[in-house]
């Protein structure tokens, strides 16, 4: 195998790896595109989290009162 031989493989294998890069180039940068999309749409909709958690946190909790699993309270002698 001489010099020219492995040059021109060589040159192979980096042109079939610059056209595979060009052939999902498109599938790169729609996935950085939706990647910076969802961190705009997460900062945006921060807020929003914030206050629903702090709604939720306000509110009175139910009453934990288990006697309703008991049954019907039963009436006390008279």
């Amino acid at each position: 195998m001489d010099s020219g031989m492995i040059l021109g493989f060589s040159f192979g294998y980096l042109a079939t790896i610059a056209g595979v890069f060009l052939l999902y180039s498109p599938v790169i940068a729609m996935v950085l595109v939706l990647l910076v999309a969802v961190g705009i749409l997460k900062a945006v909709l921060l807020p929003f989290a914030v206050l629903i958690r702090k709604l939720r946190k306000t509110r009175p909790g139910p009453d934990m009162d288990g006697n309703w699993l008991l049954g019907p309270p039963e009436r006390a002698p008279e």
